[in-house]
């Protein structure tokens, strides 16, 4: 029993991880965007454009986004599932 609760323990500490790596990419997406911002041209249709290097065009994406905030409902949930399974196991 002793090393159910272990594992549920080393869960919610892996959730904790995972979604503080997921709010990091999140803050990552933000200052991108507020340091280079995005250039908006018309003519027929509009086109976005992002004044930042090409090397760092890649955090500005929708995949980069959609990634981190999956990191953080994942490490979430692990956090709430394991302190539900540890709660019920104490008791």
């Amino acid at each position: 029993m002793n090393s159910h609760l272990k594992y549920y323990d080393y869960m919610v500490k892996s959730g904790a991880v995972i979604s503080s790596i997921g709010v990091i990419m999140l803050i990552l997406f933000g200052l991108a965007l507020l340091i280079f911002p995005v250039i908006k041209t018309c003519e027929k249709s509009c086109v976005y454009i992002s004044t930042a290097p090409e090397h760092i065009r890649q955090i500005i994406n929708p995949l980069f986004i959609s990634i981190s905030l999956l990191l953080i409902s994942f490490g979430i949930f692990s956090i709430r599932f394991g302190k539900l399974k540890t709660l019920k196991q104490r008791f």
